[in-house]
């Protein structure tokens, strides 16, 4: 019975990798896609008859050199992402502002971000306990405006 080669076993981790990255995270996981870059490296090294330690720190090594590049491409994917993208679920919500250490913060999705106030409105217009709507993402900064429901004044 043949052994299978190690740049199969590394093919199979990466494509299983990438795989998962389109089925649970909907291609938004830099950190699968990062994992799957460095097992497909490991499979070209295999490839190249490198030992095992090579292989694995030839993976190790392109991690570290594919790691600025997802990141910079998870960065141009989400940038300015609207609310109106996570299923509806921020679009029609009020939140309030919270204090979070040194900064303001807002609660949404079961995790806490930091805030900053759409162009056109004021920061000074953000206090602890103001209403305000989430517009979009840009990294983890929730990008915020009051509410005018429950703020009487014009932003313009």
């Amino acid at each position: 019975m043949d052994i299978v080669d190690p740049w199969v076993i590394w093919l199979a981790a990466a494509l299983i990798l990438f795989a998962l990255d389109i089925l649970v995270a909907g291609g938004a996981s830099g950190f699968l896609l990062l994992f799957s870059l460095m097992t497909l490296a490991g499979a070209i090294a295999a490839m190249l008859g490198l030992s095992l330690h090579v292989q694995i720190a030839f993976a190790v090594v392109s991690g570290l050199v594919f790691l600025p590049v997802v990141l910079y491409i998870m960065r141009r994917i989400t940038r300015g992402q609207r609310a109106q993208n996570n299923d509806g679920r921020l679009a029609s919500e009020v939140f309030t502002l919270e204090q979070d250490g040194t900064r303001l913060s807002v609660k949404a999705l079961g995790d806490t971000y930091p805030v900053k106030a759409e162009v056109g409105y004021d920061s000074s217009d953000l206090a602890v306990g103001t209403k305000v709507r989430i517009l979009r993402f840009e990294g983890i900064t929730a990008i915020v405006r009051p509410d005018t429901a429950t703020d009487s004044t014009s932003h313009h």
